[in-house]
């Protein structure tokens, strides 16, 4: 079986990479950093199931597959699992995207809506503030958390981010249901 998913997932990877342009060097997998910084794995196969699962009728998105895998350091709870289930956070939502080498991006975004008797942030123009946090793909199969960006939607429908340099702290909090604070 892993002699056949070996085979099915070299050939694959082989067709894709024929297929796509010369890119850049692609980086390394990310390694864990109990200071900030990245975040590492495990991999993933290309058909979107976590390596070693059962695998699937058909493909699925990336997204898909990164709620369902664990991260290093939180091996007790599925990604999708505890970020959905992160209840301090009124609107959440995932979206993935791919860049020219590869590397599928997937990103968590949650915010929350600025309280009613927060009159700083009202008059800064401040409708939402929360977390985004970037997870990659490579093409090696390989995943981790890149970055976690804190998020400040504005009344104008604008969005600033401004990154964090302790990811861990984050997802600490997420995978505990703490609050973060903004």
């Amino acid at each position: 079986m892993r002699l056949m998913l070996t085979v099915i997932l070299f050939a694959s990877l082989s067709l894709r990479l024929a297929c796509a342009s010369p890119a850049p060097e692609l980086p390394k997998k990310p390694s864990m950093n109990p200071h900030g910084g990245a975040m590492g794995g495990g991999s993933i196969s290309p058909h979107g199931a976590p390596s070693g699962s059962i695998a699937t009728a058909g493909p699925v998105g990336m997204t898909a597959a990164i709620k369902g895998v664990t991260l290093s350091g939180y091996p007790k709870m599925k990604v999708g699992e505890a970020f959905d289930n992160y209840r301090h956070f009124k609107q959440k939502s995932w979206r993935e995207t791919t860049s020219v080498g590869g590397t599928v991006y997937v990103d968590f975004t949650g915010s929350a809506p600025a309280r009613w008797l927060d009159f700083k942030a009202k008059r800064e123009g401040i409708s939402a503030s929360g977390i985004e946090v970037k997870f990659a793909i490579y093409p090696n199969g390989e995943y981790g958390v890149v970055m976690a960006s804190r998020t400040v939607v504005k009344t104008d429908g604008k969005t600033n981010r401004y990154p964090l340099p302790d990811v861990k702290s984050v997802l600490d909090a997420i995978y505990s249901n703490r609050k973060i604070d903004l």
